[in-house]
């Protein structure tokens, strides 16, 4: 049985910051501006923004085009201060087009744990209840959730080359082992000691994602009806859509749908401290948590399956620029929602990376946001 909400939530926040000091503090929603619910406002760029860098790399952005001529960014929308103060598509595309996340639904999964814990259904620090590792003698059954979000699990379950076909990861997706991707990623061995070793992981996700389809109910209605009542229809997003694996498991690692303003929205929940409107919807502490890089000594940029700002480890990858104290969801082709708290701000972009390369995309990405002052705290 999960510890009582109240003992949950503090083991939360003081394990989050118990390793160092952690990441500066939220924005607050400004005075009188309503949260995006129903619609989104929208406004001038603020005083002081740099406006010609931010139109010179937007431009750049929309300049790269790949396969069949469409241009590598889709969509790229720019909030601050709660208001939408950019937004540009490319043709073919609109505030209606759903993109798909790729690894950027990690980070909606860990979205739908919060709300699991905030709940308190699940305890993020008791071992992960995953039934091929209940046995009295098995090692693996040490894995807690916290390892899984932190990808310190010590699985034998690493995505490895985005490029090999036999890679873990694309057996998990495209190969016979994708009818049950949860049950194929859980019956590898251990590695490492938990906690240990970090090692990015679609497969960790694949299981949260049916520990967490299962305490919505199980099925494909259950996991949907929970996903809807619980997350998105509070924050106003219609357009989610998961995909899921021939056993009814949600492929959380890598297929959710949204439109750029419902990214958007979600982004937001995650710069507001995970209260939206009033109402709190995650565990105090969760996005201290989310911001902070995992214990595991060759992590230096990676949180609770979000990318942060910080000193990668090896096998890691810078994300936008050290100076912008970032923390993003990430997915392949270059789908980014970052967070900037410094600056009250939220950019989303979405679409490919044809022609565009990461760190092409993350100088881009960078400029604009510095293009816009800092906030007062």
């Amino acid at each position: 049985m999960p510890r009582s909400l109240p003992l949950l939530l503090l083991a939360v926040g003081l394990a989050a910051g118990a390793a160092q000091a952690g990441p500066g503090p939220l924005p607050p929603q400004p005075a009188g501006d309503p949260f995006p619910t129903d619609a989104w406002s929208e406004a001038e760029a603020p005083a002081g923004t740099d406006l010609s860098a931010l139109d010179a790399a937007a431009t750049r952005l929309f300049s790269f085009h790949g396969r069949n001529g469409l241009p590598d960014t889709r969509a790229l929308l720019v909030a601050q201060g709660g208001r939408i103060v950019f937004e540009r598509y490319a043709d073919g595309f609109d505030r209606s087009s759903r993109f798909r996340s790729f690894s950027a639904g990690k980070s909606v999964m860990q979205a739908l744990v919060a709300r699991l814990v905030f709940e308190g259904r699940l305890d993020i620090d008791a071992p992960a209840p995953v039934p091929e590792w209940q046995g009295a003698d098995d090692p693996r059954h040490a894995i807690t959730i916290r390892n899984l979000l932190n990808m310190d699990s010590g699985l034998d379950n690493a995505d490895g080359s985005g490029t090999d076909a036999n890679s873990f990861a694309a057996r998990l997706l495209f190969g016979h082992e994708s009818r049950d991707s949860a049950g194929f990623a859980a019956r590898v061995q251990l590695v490492h000691p938990p906690g240990s070793h970090w090692a990015y992981s679609t497969g960790t996700t694949q299981i949260l994602s049916r520990i967490v389809a299962r305490e919505a109910g199980g099925g494909r209605a259950g996991m949907i009806a929970f996903a809807r009542d619980t997350l998105a229809a509070p924050l106003g997003i219609h357009s989610l859509v998961y995909e899921f694996d021939a056993v009814g498991t949600p492929l959380g690692g890598a297929y959710a749908w949204m439109t750029a303003r419902d990214w958007a929205r979600l982004g937001l929940l995650y710069l507001r401290d995970g209260v939206w409107d009033g109402q709190r919807l995650f565990p105090e502490g969760w996005v201290r948590f989310t911001r902070t890089p995992g214990g595991a000594p060759n992590n230096g940029v990676y949180g609770a399956h979000f990318w942060v700002t910080g000193t990668p480890g090896p096998g890691q990858w810078s994300n936008l620029g050290a100076d912008l104290d970032a923390f993003q969801m990430n997915g392949n082709g270059g789908q980014v929602v970052a967070m900037l708290p410094r600056r009250d701000l939220l950019i989303v972009r979405l679409g490919e990376t044809a022609e565009i390369d990461w760190p092409e995309l993350n100088e881009a990405l960078s400029q604009i946001a510095r293009a816009f002052p800092l906030v007062s705290p």
